[in-house]
């Protein structure tokens, strides 16, 4: 199976079943270490005992990562194909988890154009306004304005994403930026929106 990156349908569905495997395999060898330990000694209370649980130590922070991991799921089939066809040639991010000091929000998806950016998020815990605020922060901090709308309402976002879509968008001044040699301004968003998801 091909490792999915980030923002695309289906990364955090995969994702989660790629952290739980890495955790089982990473526990499964102290596992045997220390099975194998005791059928030659005859008892457990040996020094290949201590070695199996420092060997430990990966496995259950990677058990702690899949425990996150397992918090989110992917984005419902239907609203992927309906973003899709709302969005045109604008550049879309899918299934983003977004962490701040305070927070995480859930944003099922964000499309970027120009200097819009239009989210939706389905989680009723995530609170749209601040979410909003947290990215358009990050990118401010960034060098990069942008007009952030996170919405609640599918309907409303995915009319807010086709008047984006079917708009040219507003010419917006840009250079090439050093850190992102090639990047045109909108994967430059997209790529630092990606930067602080899970």
């Amino acid at each position: 199976m091909k490792k999915l990156q980030k923002g695309t349908y289906g990364y955090l569905n995969q994702n989660k079943k790629r952290a739980w495997l890495k955790a089982f395999l990473m526990l499964l060898g102290p596992f045997i270490l220390l099975i194998a330990g005791w059928a030659v000694n005859g008892t457990r209370l040996n020094v290949v005992t201590v070695i199996a649980v420092v060997l430990c130590l990966p496995g259950c922070n990677q058990i702690v990562h899949a425990i996150v991991a397992s918090r989110y799921h992917s984005i419902d089939r239907t609203l992927y194909e309906e973003t899709e066809e709302a969005r045109g040639a604008c550049p879309a991010l899918y299934e983003n988890v977004l962490t701040s000091y305070e927070e995480t929000y859930y944003i099922d998806c964000l499309v970027v154009s120009g200097r819009d950016v239009a989210g939706y998020t389905s989680d009723p815990k995530t609170d749209a306004n601040r979410a909003g605020e947290h990215v358009k922060k990050t990118l401010k901090a960034n060098s990069y304005k942008q007009n952030v709308k996170i919405f609640t309402e599918k309907k409303a976002f995915l009319e807010r994403v086709s008047v984006i879509a079917g708009h040219t968008p507003e010419e917006v001044p840009f250079k090439g930026d050093d850190r992102y040699p090639g990047l045109s301004r909108d994967e430059i968003i997209q790529s630092l929106i990606t930067a602080i998801s899970l």
